[in-house]
């Protein structure tokens, strides 16, 4: 349809927008995020040169606590470690009252400090069983970390003295220094504690040296460092790891590097770094983390502002560049609104319309070149309309020499379909009726699922002389070429029992050999056709307890208490003749017990496509599947195999018919 006018001249305008002002705006824009993006990398930069100089000096204010430490702990070394050997050595000898023992009138004896020093027993279990420092009684050390335990096992393996650098005591949040020696029957860990005034004293140099680094840089707010990586503690008894940054911290002792995160807490944003440090001349405490976390509000208001202005003159910007490119477009659209409005009328169809020529410019040649066109279009558009005419009576007449086709064919597709329908009654009528299985069978199953209309499966079932014949057969092909070989076996079934009087399961698929074979002329050597039929038999009598079976290639399945046997049929097929020999089968005989399955079937449950990856359902899933419902009711496993196939099958194409048949003794 036409447009109006002032869309017109909306359309202009829009691509003088794309063309012309766009890609200045898109410059404008691109400059300004360069200008945000520069002015940011400045203040992380800034940011990032400070943290490197602060690390750089904690770290310097942490080496010297820890050489501090080393000389305050060669003092006390000598003095541990003489009074851990007399105790591994002399006293704790023999272990045996090592837990009982009175610790306390050990530490005097030893002329040990009572109130800074103390004598701790650790078990194999990592459990302290015998202290001066009651507190720490049946404490368990192991709890502290995979690398704690790992430690304290390797000291009851190196039978010698280990001497440990400070740490923080647990209860007293005071900095105390560990030695450990294992009993001479490495038993237990002989542990010394020993507290430290001086080493007190470093602490307190050191948190009044990071807060004065702190308050020298004024966005810092904490400086801390942290030991061990299982459970991290710092010298700060203050100190604390915020919810959440525990595996960040961890993965720093992990890794050895260098993390930093930005978080917001309500109106406030915070920024923590976490620097690994090494730490020398300590087996259990090999590394450490300091952390640095700093107050970066002021630096997000200060890119928030830049942001704010930055939109701020773009849109002034860009509206003075809009309302000018319109009031252009106005003049340059004006000459043209008559043109516009011949045009629209044209398209309606009123194809005698001209435009008017006026002036001598751009739009008066536009408007000759555009009558010429029109008067050209007017001539094709009615000789068009001639052969429009032609063709829609040619294409009527093919309409409807197709629409009879279509009603031949629907009528041929009907009868063919009303055949197939007849003779699914006709294969319907030759199968047992449900009534008479009843009558010879006391609990059984028959799962008949054909693929199409009529089947190339099909079941039997006759009693003669007090035997119960029956047969689970699987044609050649399905639909309607199978439904034509299952009425031949079904004709020569009867035949075998009612004219020739087999009563042997063998010679009754002989008998139906035979006569399947010259029924399809294939007793020729010459001939290729290879129809016919797999199946399985039995003759059952169920006064006696025996039961015979015979099987062209199909088995035959019985459970007895729970036990699975699958008897195997023979490996040839009924129908075919090799060499113009006739076939003989092998009869089974199997002496029945009460409760006893069997089961028949074809080769179309097995070879059904479905589950998870579309493949096969397979004889060995179906055996265990019989297995597992053996013991229940007939009727119901013949509900519970039709449902395990439907939901195996799923939304895929049923590939060939299916028949099972159950029987209990």
């Amino acid at each position: 349809m036409p447009q109006n006018t002032d869309k017109n001249k909306t359309t202009i305008f829009k691509q003088l927008i794309l063309n012309l002002v766009l890609p200045v705006v898109l410059s404008m824009f691109a400059l300004s995020v360069i200008n945000y993006l520069n002015t940011k990398r400045i203040i992380d930069d800034s940011n990032t040169k400070q943290n490197l100089i602060i690390s750089e000096g904690v770290t310097k204010v942490l080496e010297f606590q820890d050489k501090a430490f080393e000389l305050i702990e060669v003092s006390m070394s000598a003095k541990m470690e003489t009074n851990s050997s007399k105790l591994v050595n002399e006293i704790f000898r023999e272990t045996k009252n090592i837990e009982t023992a009175d610790l306390d009138m050990i530490r005097r004896q030893l002329d040990m400090d009572t109130e800074h020093e103390d004598i701790y027993i650790i078990d194999r279990n990592g459990i302290i069983v015998n202290t001066t420092f009651k507190q720490d009684t049946g404490l368990n050390l192991f709890s502290f970390g995979e690398e704690h335990k790992n430690y304290l096992q390797a000291v009851l393996n190196m039978e010698i003295f280990v001497n440990e650098r400070f740490t923080i005591e647990d209860k007293t949040k005071r900095p105390k220094k560990y030695t450990y020696q294992p009993t001479l029957d490495g038993k237990y860990i002989i542990e010394l504690g020993s507290y430290s005034k001086n080493a007190d004293e470093i602490i307190n140099f050191i948190e009044e040296t990071k807060a004065d680094i702190v308050r020298k840089q004024g966005n810092i707010i904490d400086v801390e460092l942290f030991f061990m990586a299982d459970k991290p503690f710092s010298l700060n008894t203050n100190a604390f790891i915020e919810e959440g940054h525990e595996a960040i911290m961890m993965d720093r002792f992990t890794k050895k590097d260098t993390s930093e995160v930005l978080e917001r807490v309500e109106k406030q944003w915070y920024h923590y770094q976490y620097i690994y440090m090494d730490r020398k001349n300590s087996n259990l405490y090999k590394g450490s983390v300091i952390r640095i976390i700093s107050d970066r509000t002021a630096e997000k208001l200060l890119i928030r502002k830049e942001l704010l202005r930055f939109f701020i003159i773009f849109g002034f910007t860009l509206l003075a560049v809009m309302v000018l490119v319109y009031n252009k477009t106005k003049v340059i659209t004006a000459p043209i609104i008559k043109l516009v409005e011949k045009v629209r009328r044209i398209t309606d169809g009123h194809l005698d319309e001209r435009a008017e020529v006026v002036g001598n410019n751009e739009i008066t040649e536009l408007s000759v070149q555009f009558n010429y066109m029109i008067k050209e279009l007017e001539s094709y558009t009615n000789e068009l309309e001639d052969k429009v005419r032609e063709r829609t009576a040619e294409i009527r007449q093919q309409k409807e020499k197709i629409e009879a086709q279509r009603d031949s064919i629907e009528d041929q597709k009907r009868n063919i379909t009303d055949s197939i329908h007849y003779a699914k009654r006709i294969q319907t009528a030759i199968l047992p009726p449900e009534g008479y299985a009843k009558t010879i069978l006391n609990e059984y199953f028959i799962l008949y699922k054909p693929k199409d209309i009529v089947s190339g499966d099909f079941y039997w079932l006759d009693k003669k002389d007090g035997l119960v014949m029956l047969a689970a057969v699987d044609c050649t092909g399905h639909g309607v070429p199978g439904a034509f070989m299952s009425i031949v076996g079904f004709n020569q079934l009867n035949f075998a029992v009612n004219v020739k009087k087999s009563r042997k399961a063998s010679e009754i698929l002989e008998v139906l050999n035979e006569g399947v074979a010259k029924t399809l002329r294939e007793n020729q050597k010459e001939s290729n056709v290879k129809d016919g039929m797999d199946m399985a038999l039995c003759v059952i009598d169920f006064k006696r307890m025996k039961l015979q079976f015979s099987g062209a290639i199909n088995p035959l399945i019985m459970i007895r208490d729970g036990e699975l046997t699958q008897i195997k049929g023979d490996k040839k097929s009924i129908g075919p003749v090799v060499y113009g020999e006739p076939a003989r089968f092998t009869n089974h005989e199997i002496d029945l017990k009460k409760n006893d399955c069997f089961y028949m079937f074809s080769d179309g449950y097995a070879d059904q496509f479905g589950g998870p990856d579309n493949k096969k359902f397979m004889i060995r899933r179906f055996r265990d599947f019989l297995t597992e419902v053996h013991k229940k009711p007939m009727s119901q496993q013949m509900e519970i195999l039709d449902q395990e196939f439907e939901e195996w099958k799923g939304d895929q194409e049923q590939i060939d018919d299916v028949i099972v048949m159950g029987i209990r003794v």
